[in-house]
């Protein structure tokens, strides 16, 4: 049965590097399969990588030393808490998968250590930014960290807005949230703050 897995695995491997090879390549090579079925194929790299981080227990955050103050800093602490394999697999998972699966345990830890139910730093910057809820704050984080490892665009405001309108959509008065964030920084202005 291992032998097997290994085998899926490593023709899970080839199919893949055809199809990241080029998109017209993919295209043509691949016009027979579906969106779907490239997906799965992808789900299954992500897996394999995911089980042998398992294996050599690599599948665990270094903790840090110190915490960030700032969204910028976030992002490059969270790097330094992460081994190449970790790395890896983040880059492998399709967008905000990375994010929506450590939202229990590294978020978690990221919301507790990173004080951003409390009145930290960063989540006084994040929330000067329009992310007033922790778990936001820490989904924003996370899903930015993997679209940088990957070289995409963060989009943040993208990011923001979708928080913003869920909470919108749910009664709580965002724009006056935000309006006060605007003029508190506009008298610090003022004030040469």
């Amino acid at each position: 049965m291992k032998q097997l897995n290994i085998i899926i695995g490593i023709i899970c491997l080839i199919i893949l590097a055809f199809t990241c090879n080029s998109k017209s390549q993919t295209n043509n090579q691949f016009e027979n399969y579906s969106q779907e079925q490239i997906d799965s194929l992808k789900r299954i790299e992500c897996d394999n990588i995911l089980s042998e981080m398992r294996k050599i227990k690599a599948d665990t955050f270094e903790k840090v030393k110190r915490n960030p103050t700032n969204f910028e800093e976030s992002l490059l602490v969270l790097d330094s808490m992460m081994n190449p394999k970790m790395k890896e697999w983040i880059k492998c998972l399709p967008d905000g998968e990375f994010g929506g699966y450590v939202h229990h345990g590294l978020g978690t830890y990221l919301r507790n250590n990173w004080e951003l139910w409390g009145n930290s730093k960063l989540a006084e910057n994040l929330s000067e930014m329009g992310i007033f809820h922790p778990d936001d704050m820490s989904g924003i984080i996370l899903n930015s960290y993997q679209r940088k490892l990957k070289g995409e665009e963060i989009r943040i405001e993208e990011q923001l807005k979708f928080y913003q309108d869920f909470w919108r959509d749910n009664g709580v008065p965002v724009d006056s949230i935000l309006n006060e964030i605007k003029e508190k920084r506009n008298k610090e202005e003022e004030n040469g703050g």
